[in-house]
């Protein structure tokens, strides 16, 4: 086991909930290296939200734990952006990757 991941939330990815009918997509805003970021609005509230999505593959699955621990420990921080929750949409097709929202 590796002792630096003790302290560490461990956070089981396919257990999390479907985005869908909580939060609809409105328009990219940004483009990054794990994936898009999304103008998104709460369904129920009408509360805007960035949502960041990308793809889960199995390389980077450790480092996707990483930064949702990240940002569940220090989204008070006014330099970090606040964190409301992590989804999963699952893929339709056999050769396509789950998308974490």
């Amino acid at each position: 086991s590796n002792t630096s991941t003790t302290s560490l939330d461990d956070i089981d990815l396919a257990a999390l909930k479907d985005p869908a009918g909580i939060f609809d997509l409105i328009e990219v805003i940004g483009n990054g290296t794990y994936g898009q970021v999304w103008k998104g609005r709460h369904t129920k509230t009408g509360q805007l939200a960035a949502i960041k999505c990308m793809d889960v593959t199995e390389e980077e699955e450790e480092e996707i734990k990483l930064e949702i621990n990240v940002l569940k420990k220090f989204s008070h921080h006014r330099n970090i952006a606040t964190y409301y929750g992590a989804f999963i949409k699952k893929s339709a097709g056999r050769n396509e990757n789950d998308q974490l929202w």
